[in-house]
C-alpha cells in the first residue's frame, strides 16, 4: 500500500501558541511531553550477545547471534564473531546471559490519559475485590474519609466479573454519600452512574438533553434521573470536573512507567480525549527549544534527558480544530497519525449495533439493566459518521473507527465502501477498533477496501465466559474476535488491551491469542487460535504497519531503531498456557534503555 507523501511542517509562532494554549495544559499534554522524548547527544554504540534474538523479520531463528547499535539506530546483525569485529573502547557490551532479545512491543489501541484521569480514582474494580459486600464497603470507607462536599470519582464497576453486584439506581448511592458528588465508571469506561448530588454540581436535570446519539442520562417511567450514564459522550460531560480535583503529574510519572515496564517501546493514543491539548501537535511539529522550555517550566516539570515510549495519535472527528494542515507532521517520537470515530459501543453497555439481539439473562437484565430483546444501536448518526469519514479520507488521514458488533462492521464497510468507490484516495491503512463479533464473512471486501482490524483480544479472557452463556450465547461466543481467519484472508492485524479497559499486558494478550482461554480455564473459538509467531508479530511489525512506521521499527534489522526488550524467556520456546508469566527485564528505546527491572 502506499503512504502518503511527505512535506515539511510549516513554522509557527512561538509567542501565539504559548499565550492561547497554556490555559490549556493539563493531562494530556503533560503526558505527551514526557512521552516525547529528546534524543540523545554523543556516541552511542553497543553490542547484544549472549542469548536468542527473535528478529520478527523473514530470518531464520539462530541466523542472527548478535546485533550492532550506533546512536540509536541498528547498524548490523549477524554471527556473534562478525559483529564483536565492530566492537570499539566506547562500546557497551551487554551480554544476554541466556535471556531473550526482541522488538519493543507496540501499544496500538490505548489511553494513556485516560490512564492518568483514572490512577486517582477510587478502585472498585473485579481485579481488586471478589464481592459486591467488598465493593459497597470500599465506597462506604472511602465516604467516611473524604470531607463533606468533596468529589468521589470510582472506576471499575463490574456485575460481569463480581457475581451477584448490580448496578446501583440512584437512591441507593444518595444513601451511601448524601453529602459528596458521587460518580462511579464502568469498567468498560462505556458507561456510569452518579447520585443527586453530582447531577447538581454539574448541572445535568431530566430534561437535559441527550449530549449524542446513544448517549444519554437514563430516567425512568416518570422522567427522573435513574443515576445511569450511558457511552462517553454523556459520561465525558459528568467528569469534566476529574482535573480540577486531581494533581496527576504523579499519575503521568506511573503510567509512562507502566508502559515501559510491560516492554512498549511506541504507545497509540486512539482519541484524545481533552479537546484542549491541542498545543501536543503545535509545539512538536515546531520543534522549538525554547517554547518546549517554557512549556514544561510553566508545569513544573524538566525535560526528560532519555527518550521514553514513541507517542502516535488519532484525534477525534469531533475536534477538527485539533487536526494539523497537513499529514507529515511531527517526527518518528510524536506523530499525529488520523482521527478516530466511535460507530457503536460495548457489549457490557448494550450498545454494541448486532444483527440479533442480546440474551434475555439475569446479568442484562438485571445486572447491567439491559431492555430486553436490545440489538444496541449506533453512537453516531450514519450521515454524519459518512461525512465524517469522506472527509478525513478525502484529505488522507489514516481513519480509525471503534466497531464492535457485526451489523456495525457490516455498515461501516458500506460506507467505506461507497466513499471509496467514489474517491482517487486509496491506501490509507483505515483500521476497524475492537472487532468482538466482526464477521468472517465480511473479511474479503475488508481486504478489497485495505482495511485491518486491531482486535480487543482479553476480551476472551476476562469476559468470554459471561458473553459465552449470558451476552451473546454460545454460537455467537465461538465465532467472536476471529483473528485466525483474520490471517487466513491475507489481512494484517493487531492486538490490543485498550488500556485502562484491560491491564497493558502484551504477553498476556497474546496467551489469549494463542490459547483462546478464558480466565477460567475455559476454551471458546479454538479455531479461531493463531501461533505465537503470528501473535507476537500482531504486537510488533504489523502493529507498526497500521501505524505506517513498518519501515523504521517492529523487527530487528538494520536501518531500524533500536527499539528493544529484553525478556527473561523466549516466547518461542515456552508452553503456550506459560506466556503471561514471562517478564520484561530491559526497555531500550532509540538505543537507550529506559527502563530495568529492579533485582
Amino acid at each position: 500500500m502506499m503512504i502518503p507523501s511527505k512535506k515539511k511542517s510549516r513554522k509557527k509562532s512561538e509567542n501565539l501558541l504559548f499565550n492561547r494554549y497554556l490555559p490549556g495544559l493539563i493531562a494530556c499534554t503533560l503526558l505527551t511531553l514526557l512521552f516525547a522524548g529528546c534524543a540523545t547527544t554523543g556516541p552511542n554504540r553497543m553490542i547484544f550477545h549472549g542469548g536468542d534474538i527473535v528478529t520478527m523479520n523473514d530470518t531464520p531463528a539462530g541466523v542472527v547471534e548478535a546485533l550492532f547499535v550506533e546512536n540509536g539506530k541498528i547498524v548490523s546483525t549477524g554471527t556473534k564473531e562478525e559483529i564483536l569485529k565492530r566492537k570499539t573502547v566506547d562500546t557497551r557490551m551487554i551480554d544476554l546471559q541466556g535471556k531473550t532479545l526482541m522488538p519493543g512491543f507496540i501499544a496500538v489501541h490505548t489511553h494513556p490519559d485516560i490512564s492518568a484521569y483514572l490512577h486517582g480514582y477510587v478502585d472498585l474494580s473485579g481485579f481488586t475485590y471478589r464481592t459486591k459486600e467488598e465493593v459497597w464497603a470500599k465506597l462506604r470507607q472511602t465516604v467516611s474519609q473524604v470531607p463533606k462536599g468533596q468529589w468521589i470519582f470510582c472506576r471499575g464497576f463490574d456485575p460481569i466479573l463480581i457475581p451477584g453486584l448490580t448496578a446501583p439506581d440512584i437512591g441507593f448511592l444518595d444513601a451511601i454519600a448524601p453529602d459528596h458528588p458521587v460518580l462511579i465508571l464502568a469498567q468498560s469506561i462505556h458507561s456510569a452512574w452518579a447520585n443527586s448530588m453530582a447531577f447538581k454540581k454539574m448541572g445535568v436535570t431530566a430534561t437535559t438533553p441527550d449530549p449524542a446519539p446513544g448517549s444519554y442520562f437514563e430516567k425512568d417511567g416518570r422522567g427522573n434521573l435513574t443515576g445511569f450514564i450511558v457511552e462517553t459522550a454523556a459520561v465525558k460531560m459528568m467528569s469534566e470536573d476529574v482535573l480540577k480535583v486531581f494533581d496527576i503529574k504523579d499519575n503521568i510519572l506511573k503510567v509512562n512507567e507502566e508502559y515501559l515496564g510491560n516492554g512498549f517501546t511506541s504507545i497509540t493514543t486512539l482519541g484524545l480525549m481533552n479537546g484542549k491539548a491541542l498545543i501536543l501537535y503545535e509545539y512538536l511539529s515546531t520543534a522549538h527549544p525554547k517554547l518546549i522550555s517554557r512549556t514544561l517550566s510553566a508545569a513544573g516539570l524538566l525535560p526528560r534527558k532519555k527518550p521514553t515510549a514513541r507517542h502516535f495519535m488519532y484525534l477525534l472527528h469531533s475536534t477538527p480544530d485539533l487536526f494539523p494542515k497537513q499529514i507529515e507532521n511531527g517526527d518518528d517520537f510524536f506523530k499525529i497519525c488520523g482521527m478516530k470515530i466511535w460507530y457503536d459501543g460495548s457489549p457490557y453497555t448494550g450498545s454494541m449495533y448486532i444483527r440479533e439481539p442480546y440474551l434475555n439473562s439475569e446479568l442484562m437484565l438485571q445486572g447491567l439493566k439491559i431492555p430486553a430483546n436490545h440489538c444496541g444501536q449506533t453512537v453516531i448518526g450514519r450521515q454524519e459518521f459518512f461525512d465524517a469519514v469522506k472527509k478525513y479520507h478525502e484529505l488522507g488521514w489514516q481513519v480509525s473507527v471503534h466497531s464492535q458488533g457485526d451489523r456495525s462492521t457490516q455498515e461501516v464497510l458500506e460506507v467505506f465502501d461507497r466513499i471509496q468507490s467514489e474517491s482517487p484516495t486509496k491506501h490509507l491503512r483505515h483500521r476497524i477498533e475492537h472487532g468482538v463479533l466482526l464477521p468472517p464473512e465480511l473479511l474479503g471486501k475488508m481486504q478489497r477496501l485495505g482495511i485491518t482490524p486491531s482486535f480487543h483480544i482479553n476480551h476472551l479472557y476476562y469476559y468470554g465466559k459471561a458473553l459465552r452463556n449470558d451476552i451473546l450465547g454460545a454460537e455467537r461466543a465461538e465465532k467472536m474476535l476471529p483473528v485466525g481467519s483474520t490471517g487466513k484472508a491475507d489481512l494484517y492485524y493487531s492486538l490490543h488491551a485498550d488500556a485502562p479497559m484491560y491491564p497493558e499486558e502484551p504477553l498476556s494478550l497474546l496467551q489469549t491469542a494463542v490459547t483462546r482461554k478464558t480466565r477460567e480455564g475455559e476454551i471458546i473459538g479454538l479455531h479461531e487460535a493463531i501461533s505465537v509467531t503470528d501473535g507476537l508479530k500482531a504486537l510488533t511489525l504489523h502493529a507498526a504497519w497500521q501505524i505506517n512506521m513498518e519501515k523504521k521499527i517492529g523487527s530487528i534489522e538494520p536501518g531500524k531503531y533500536a527499539d528493544l526488550i529484553i525478556l527473561n524467556r523466549n516466547p518461542l520456546k515456552v508452553k503456550p498456557e506459560s506466556l503471561r508469566e514471562i517478564q520484561v527485564m530491559s526497555t531500550f528505546v532509540n538505543g537507550e534503555e529506559v527502563w530495568i527491572r529492579e533485582r
